[in-house]
């Protein structure tokens, strides 16, 4: 979209949707602990997705789920042994209205982290939601993120006959490990796209505060890295093996040894190795798993190929073949003036946030970039959004828990910005009269 300059939704149109959110402000929380309750890891989000759907069609969007979500594009990072529909999972729903207008895209992640939440001095434990899942944990704030994803769905259905174009809610799997979105842009689900918009809760943003001006994203690339040499009897005769496990290690230290630097924005972590099966044989098979991580692209290519020449060289050292394998992406980013411009006029308007932050640094990696930069590519806008909430713990432990009141508020501006962009024929000529 070309013309976000002015938030043009009348304190009418404001006001129905004030009233229309803060009605739906305890099924907001409902769902977000009815997520919470039943956490399920990326590509396997079935009960999660099997409830949303039903949802959205409920509210008459034609909803688009299972294999025919991401057809046939390539699930990065699937289980080594898959269960059952793994990797279809998520869904996109749309609301067509009739006429010629933008398609805009509200898009939310669902996946939730191998983490055993903590059962004392923790309010999910207290209150009767806590996960059912042992060692499986919403510790992201996702459930959040799915629940403000239906609550924009239940404000805009009603608005239907107002708006031009077409909305989708695109509801992503296994954005932990940035797997989904790859999958997501490989599937067209991206393709026409005007404009884009998603949030992220908490990051150390207080309560009623949100960033709009967010840049600092890291580009990242996750690995596995598979060693096979060749077995030997570790006593009678261990110079006729190759041992895959040494390679590993001294990789590992290779890796890790790479410039850290968080202010320079490169991280190199090897965080997984697994090699040997017993003491008395020379290990012909290890696998470690690491992820790199850059302030820019271009520095994350740079640190791409020299672990990438680590890799081939220590494993030639050794004698043990080697296999590199991209298990998950996504890459910088930061959002434009003009987008910011305008969320921060439909802030002001609707009241949605008391404060807004004009510049606030991600400091992370999130896999909603590459959708953003396959829109913006393509000519469209995207905004990645940190909405303000007040947290129990940090992201990724076992306290983790968020202040609810950020749900309501996030809906409220979601839903203004994209009934604004979704403005019908007739108001957008008032829009450009006003000018």
């Amino acid at each position: 979209m070309s013309d976000i300059d002015r938030f043009s939704l009348t304190d009418a149109q404001i006001a129905l949707l004030v009233t229309a959110i803060a009605e739906n402000r305890e099924y907001l929380v409902a769902q977000r602990r009815r997520f919470h309750a039943v956490p399920e890891l990326g590509w396997r989000e079935f009960e999660t997705t099997k409830a949303i759907v039903k949802q959205l069609t409920d509210l008459g969007y034609q909803v688009t789920s299972g294999p025919c979500f991401l057809k046939d594009a390539y699930r990065l990072g699937l289980s080594d042994q898959p269960v059952a529909n793994e990797g279809d999972t998520g869904c996109i729903a749309v609301l067509e209205t009739g006429r010629l207008g933008p398609t805009v895209c509200l898009r939310v992640d669902i996946d939730a982290l191998p983490i055993l939440e903590a059962e004392e001095n923790h309010r999910p434990a207290d209150e009767g939601w806590i996960s059912s899942e042992k060692g499986i944990m919403h510790a992201c704030g996702h459930d959040g993120h799915a629940a403000i994803g239906l609550g924009v769905a239940r404000a805009l259905a009603p608005l239907r006959s107002t708006f031009c174009g077409r909305l989708l809610l695109l509801f992503q799997p296994a954005e932990e490990g940035g797997r989904g979105a790859r999958a997501v842009i490989e599937a067209g689900r991206m393709t026409d796209v005007d404009l884009l918009l998603t949030v992220h809760i908490g990051l150390g943003l207080p309560s009623d505060t949100i960033a709009l001006g967010v840049s600092g994203f890291l580009a990242t690339r996750k690995y596995r890295v598979s060693l096979k040499g060749r077995p030997a009897h570790a006593g009678k005769a261990p110079e006729t093996g190759n041992n895959a496990l040494l390679a590993g290690c001294q990789l590992a230290l290779a890796l890790q040894g790479f410039a850290q630097s968080s202010d320079a924005g490169t991280r190199v972590n090897v965080g997984t190795f697994q090699g040997g099966t017993s003491l008395n044989i020379v290990p012909d098979r290890a696998v470690l798993g690491f992820e790199i991580r850059a302030s820019t692209t271009p520095q994350l290519e740079d640190l791409d190929r020299h672990c990438r020449i680590a890799v081939e060289h220590i494993s030639a050292a050794y004698g043990v073949a080697s296999q590199i394998e991209l298990r998950g992406e996504a890459t910088d980013w930061k959002n434009d003036t003009d987008i910011i411009n305008w969320a921060a006029q439909a802030n002001t308007a609707t009241g949605a946030f008391s404060a807004a932050v004009q510049s606030f640094d991600f400091g992370a990696s999130e896999d909603a970039t590459l959708l953003a930069r396959t829109v913006a590519g393509a000519g469209g806008r995207a905004a990645i959004f940190v909405v303000g909430a007040d947290l129990a713990s940090g992201h990724h432990t076992q306290h983790f828990d968020f202040d609810e009141e950020v749900l309501p508020r996030s809906v409220l501006l979601l839903a203004s910005l994209i009934a604004d962009a979704l403005l019908t024929p007739v108001e957008a000529q008032a829009k450009d009269n006003a000018r």
